[in-house]
């Protein structure tokens, strides 16, 4: 058969005998190398001299972000090293952007606008790690891993949900993670109130064992409940308060309308957060700390003990001032008014200093008898003891008595952020039912991760498009709190005992 005339045996003839072909010079070789080298080093040439007179706005990636464009001219700010001639230090520059070693360049120019930035909220309970073996902890190297510039002329765009789960969606990074206790201990086992000034009181849940760390896939599949919801977390408060017992319908009514939570919890002026309940606005209408049924105006001072003593030791000066407040000014008058108040205060049993002060903050008057509160004419008790609701040390042995800060957590959520205004069309019983039964001190009565997914989740259970539910609503991955605040504040707040009360 005859060969064909482009066959693979044909052409490897044609080279029978000049195996060395390729070394030998060509016209179409040396030109093409020739325009390859003249490419490059005009390539060169041109970054060289327009580094020197061009305008750095054209090595940009693209348009910088709206919460950076105040910075379009200054690429030095973020990007060391680029100064006016991109010319200087080239060979060196180029070098430092192809190492890892300049995204710790920018990382501490992100700094010096954003002073005190901590990491992920967690590891910030890692007291004496420092940014960088937390950054590998949490496997965000740099700035630039989560925050991407050069990206649009729009405002910065937050991660995604995705970010996050690309850790938390696994557990063995999750473990890998937990190189030391992400929470520090509290100091009893139910959780702690940590004063972080400026009248925020932080709930602290107790540490999850390590094993207990879950991962998961979104809010609404495998995330975790809420740290107040761990079995053995208990309300810290230290006072003594009956929800349901302020929910029957023997309580008196307030403005003529029956008790309800509004009459206590009201919002702060933005909504985001409720104001404290305050004894003077909240609980003084009912419960009055009036002293002298004949002096209305007269009332014991709350909210300090050492203000109280002062106040008994001098209730004479004390009678006096209600009294001329009372219209009486007449010297001889008012002398004698104030000798029968102080009569009728001997008559029922405080005739000293001592008496006054086991009354007010541990009897009451009429004092308790056999367990059970005394009544008179249908009505409680005259004067109720700082006791009935607070925790009182001392004063049954002669010991001077000292009632115990309530410490009241104003912030329940240590790793998360909620805003209740845009939850205002709901009834508070829908998220804080339990209150409605609620008979101790200790209940936490805040509403479940569960209850929340109800709504937070692309479809709810009635078929209805859901309510935002990324990670980014509730979430920030910079600590809100630093290390050292958190610390000092753990190991200076004094324990507190959840007391159970009668209801």
């Amino acid at each position: 058969m005859p060969e064909l005339p482009d066959s693979q045996k044909k052409i490897s003839k044609g080279y029978s005998g000049n195996l060395g072909y390729f070394r030998r010079p060509h016209y179409w070789r040396r030109l093409r190398f020739l325009c390859f080298s003249f490419v490059v080093a005009l390539s060169v040439f041109g970054v060289l001299v327009f580094g020197k007179w061009g305008s750095p706005k054209k090595f940009s990636p693209g348009p910088l972000s709206q919460n950076h464009a105040h910075l379009v001219d200054r690429c030095e700010t973020c990007h060391t090293g680029s100064g006016e001639s991109l010319s200087a230090g080239f060979v060196e520059n180029i070098a430092k952007f192809a190492s890892v070693s300049s995204l710790e360049a920018m990382d501490a120019a992100c700094m010096k606008c954003h002073p005190g930035t901590g990491l992920h909220a967690p590891q910030t309970w890692n007291i004496g790690l420092n940014t960088a073996s937390q950054g590998g902890l949490v496997h965000a190297s740099s700035c630039a891993s989560c925050h991407r510039e050069h990206a649009g002329p729009h405002r910065m765009a937050l991660p995604s949900s995705q970010t996050c789960t690309d850790c938390h969606g696994s557990l063995t990074k999750l473990h890998n993670s937990r190189t030391q206790p992400t929470q520090p201990p509290s100091a009893t086992a139910g959780g702690q109130t940590v004063d972080l000034g400026e009248g925020l009181r932080l709930f602290l849940p107790p540490a999850h064992a390590p094993e207990a760390v879950a991962a998961f896939e979104s809010f609404a599949h495998g995330h975790p409940g809420f740290g107040y919801e761990n079995p053995e977390a208990r309300d810290p408060s230290d006072l003594k308060f009956n929800h349901a017992r302020h929910f029957r319908t023997d309580i008196p009514q307030l403005n003529n309308a029956k008790l309800d939570c509004a009459s206590c919890h009201q919002p702060e002026a933005n909504g985001v957060f409720y104001q404290p309940v305050r004894f003077e606005k909240h609980c003084q209408e009912c419960h009055s700390l009036q002293i002298q049924q004949s002096l209305p105006n007269l009332h014991i001072p709350h909210g300090n003990s050492r203000t109280v003593k002062l106040f008994l030791a001098g209730l004479d000066s004390s009678i006096e001032s209600s009294v001329r407040a009372s219209g009486v000014t007449e010297p001889v008058a008012v002398s004698l008014r104030v000798k029968e108040e102080r009569e009728a205060l001997q008559r029922r049993g405080l005739s000293s200093i001592n008496d006054l002060e086991k009354r007010v903050f541990l009897q009451g008057d009429p004092q308790d008898l056999g367990g059970e509160r005394l009544m008179r004419s249908g009505r409680p008790k005259f004067l109720t003891e700082c006791a009935k609701c607070h925790t009182v040390k001392g004063g049954e042995d002669g010991s001077s008595p000292e009632v115990q800060p309530p410490l009241i957590p104003t912030r329940w959520l240590s790793k998360g952020a909620f805003n209740h205004q845009p939850h205002k069309q709901s009834a508070c019983t829908d998220c804080h039912g339990a209150a409605l039964k609620s008979k101790l001190t200790s209940d936490i009565l805040l509403p479940t991760q569960q209850s929340c997914v109800e709504c937070h989740q692309p479809l709810t259970s009635t078929g209805k498009e859901g309510v935002k539910f990324s990670c980014q609503n509730c979430h920030h991955f910079h600590s809100a709190f630093t290390p050292s605040v958190l610390e000092a504040a753990v190991h200076t707040a004094p324990p507190s005992t959840p007391v159970p009360i009668k209801p």
